[in-house]
């Protein structure tokens, strides 16, 4: 941090404690946390560039103290591990002697574009650590790169005022802007050019935290109390000097690394550490720290401290900080929780027109089992005037990783006959349905309503042998979603709405086939067909009303699919007044236009990221098994249907009424 040489504590070897940048990274340890967990399989592979902050054990070999090698409370990890391991993989560190085998090529004390040596010992700039990368891999363009660095750069930059102090005291703004344009910036064009290569190597999704208010550390803390201790600096100096000059050179910093990056063309997932190290230093108790001004450690350097280092008993969970700068074990958790939730949060919002779709197809289904039942009538009377019906249902769904039951739909109908055409039948009709979905994630989309109010058209006839039928509809969905975000073992709850529609068209041919009758089953029909459905769902953007760094908005979606059927269905007269019918079929996914979310933070909108579309396989078998019976001129039919699917899973029973003017 930014400290008068006059009160300059005995400082930590720069190998093992680079302020500005450890501050950096502990607050992205603490700003980010919130989504959930994605598939394993979004991301193909991760791999880590950066300082201190991410740094898995590259001097560990070169320690004497067994537990020791990373810059927290060891033995925990720095974020990378946990992260790591949250997506299916793992973080194995490069080291001093071993600097190509690993995925984790972050060194404490790492700069963005200059090789530095600490102690005789030399650290690779991020430039230099990807080119060790590129050396020797070629890059994944489904893996997740993660480019955590600057904030060494920010210690250089503040090295620069000490050595000046006496411009400082005479002219704050005028040091701090040199200290800018000689360090922060050109900090700045070698992190986005590092972020550019890799993007131009094929990097599709890279992740790149912020720097932190660097004016919060415990040893911008201590710098700014010593001040106020000697009269003529309080007076030269104001009020909390260190504490204003350290955030205004992370606000340069950051500003500036956005705005370039915004240029670069590269996909990047920005995380807003700077806002959630303010968030947790206004109120520590909601996040669980009794102490965010200290640090946990009595070593001068967390990269040396183990539990035997610590300052009381069950400090590397209840502190912020390890040392002047790092963060603690639970810290890290934190940072691995809400890097996390940012880089799964687009994949689960993708999957909700795929849920409206499959929720959809259930008012498909009912309408055809009641057109199904229109079409096996032996009834060939004429109706002189119209017959209304009713069907009702409760159905459990199971779609792309989230589950439901006791759903419940109704659907509301009227069927016109034509007069001179027996197999003629038109008619409308309104659905109401109503789903709600649980995912069960410690951090994500946990929670998701969805409610539609539809109306539709349908028609069923005869051509030659063939039996046709086939409807439109259209439904105004009602979404309410809940996002949970756990840092560690604080949960937080952001809640949103998506409004939204469906449309559909759907087409059937089949070719009746009386056959002979069989023991108790008499005027047996067995129908083959082919079908095609066609849907299209949009849902409006849906943005999260908290305005922090782990609130988020997700901009419109319009999801269509194209569905075909190939399926049997049948129908048997049991009695006068009893019938039996069912359906068996396949229905397969023949085209949809799935495109990735675009995603950004609430405190950084002018940051657009993608990242990879969970799988969804939407091919399933579907079976249907019911009975209905006459009551005068009322006809009433219940039943069971289910439909199987790699992701999706759906039963229903249903009941329905007919009945004629």
């Amino acid at each position: 941090m930014i400290k008068s040489h006059l009160y300059q504590q005995a400082t930590q070897p720069r190998l093992y404690t680079p302020s500005i940048k450890t501050l950096s990274q502990a607050i992205l340890a603490v700003t980010l946390a919130g989504i959930s967990s994605a598939h394993a399989s979004d991301y193909s592979s991760v791999t880590f560039f950066g300082d201190s902050l991410t740094d898995g054990g590259y001097f560990k070999p070169v320690l004497d103290k067994a537990e020791s090698g990373q810059f927290t409370t060891n033995p925990d990890n720095t974020w990378a591990t946990s992260f790591a391991e949250q997506l299916g993989f793992s973080s194995t560190a490069n080291t001093i002697f071993d600097k190509k085998s690993g995925n984790n090529y972050a060194i404490g004390g790492a700069r963005a574009g200059v090789d530095v040596e600490r102690e005789g010992l030399p650290v690779a700039s991020a430039k230099t650590q990807l080119d060790t990368y590129l050396a020797n891999n070629n890059v994944d363009p489904n893996g997740l790169y993660s480019v955590w660095i600057g904030a060494n750069d920010l210690f250089a930059a503040s090295d620069y005022i000490q050595k000046n102090i006496g411009s400082f005291i005479s002219n704050k703004g005028e040091t701090i802007q040199k200290a800018i344009d000689g360090y922060i910036l050109p900090a700045v064009e070698d992190q986005s050019a590092t972020v550019s290569r890799l993007h131009t190597n094929g990097a599709e999704y890279i992740l790149v935290p912020n720097i932190p208010d660097v004016g919060l550390t415990p040893e911008t803390i201590q710098a700014d109390e010593a001040i106020k201790e000697n009269t003529f600096l309080k007076e030269s100096l104001g009020e909390d000097p260190f504490k204003k000059t350290g955030n205004r050179l992370a606000v340069a910093y950051n500003n500036a690394l956005y705005q370039e990056l915004k240029q670069s063309g590269a996909n990047i997932i920005p995380l807003d550490t700077f806002s959630l190290l303010q968030q947790v230093a206004a109120d520590p108790a909601a996040y669980g720290y009794t102490n965010v001004n200290e640090a946990a450690c009595k070593t001068s350097s967390s990269l040396e401290c183990g539990r035997d280092n610590l300052k009381e008993a069950g400090a590397e969970n209840s502190y912020f900080f390890a040392d002047g700068v790092h963060p603690t074990g639970r810290a890290h958790q934190m940072i691995a929780d809400y890097a996390n939730a940012v880089v799964t949060a687009p994949s689960q919002v993708g999957v909700l027109p795929h849920i409206a779709t499959q929720a959809g197809m259930a008012t498909n289904q009912r309408l055809q089992t009641h057109i199904n039942g229109r079409q096996s009538s032996t009834n060939t009377k004429q109706n002189t005037g119209p017959s209304i019906w009713a069907s009702a249902d409760v159905n459990s769904l199971d779609a792309a990783g989230f589950d439901s039951s006791g759903n419940t739909q109704l659907l509301l109908g009227m069927d016109f006959d034509h007069a001179g055409s027996p197999d003629a039948v038109s008619g409308i009709y309104a659905n109401m349905s109503q789903t709600e979905l649980d995912a069960n994630r410690r951090s994500g989309f946990n929670d998701v309503d969805l409610d539609e109010l539809g109306v539709g058209l349908y028609h069923s006839n005869k051509l030659g042998q063939f039996q046709l039928n086939g409807a439109i509809g259209y439904g105004k969905i009602d979404m309410d979603l809940n996002r949970t975000v756990s840092l560690d073992n604080i949960k937080q709850s952001f809640k949103s709405q998506a409004d939204g529609k469906r449309y559909y068209a759907t087409v059937q041919a089949g070719y009746p086939m009386p056959i002979a009758n069989m023991a108790q089953f008499s005027d047996t029909t067995v129908t083959p067909y082919l079908g095609a459905t066609v849907n299209r769902v949009t849902l409006d953007a849906i943005r999260e009303k908290q305005v922090t760094g782990i609130a988020m908005q997700f901009e419109e979606q319009k999801y269509n699919t194209t569905y075909g059927t190939l399926g049997i269905k049948a129908s048997s007269r049991l009695s006068d007044r009893l019938n039996v019918f069912g359906d068996l079929h396949y229905q397969k996914q023949l085209d949809d236009n799935r495109k990735a979310v675009s995603a950004r933070l609430n405190t950084q909108p002018d940051l657009p990221f993608t990242t990879p579309q969970s799988e969804i396989d939407d091919d399933s078998f579907g079976m249907t098994l019911g009975l209905s019976r006459q009551f005068g001129n009322i006809n009433a039919n219940a039943g069971v249907s289910h439909s199987s699917g790699d992701n999706d899973d759906m039963t229903s029973v249903f009941v329905g009424l007919s009945s004629s003017f």
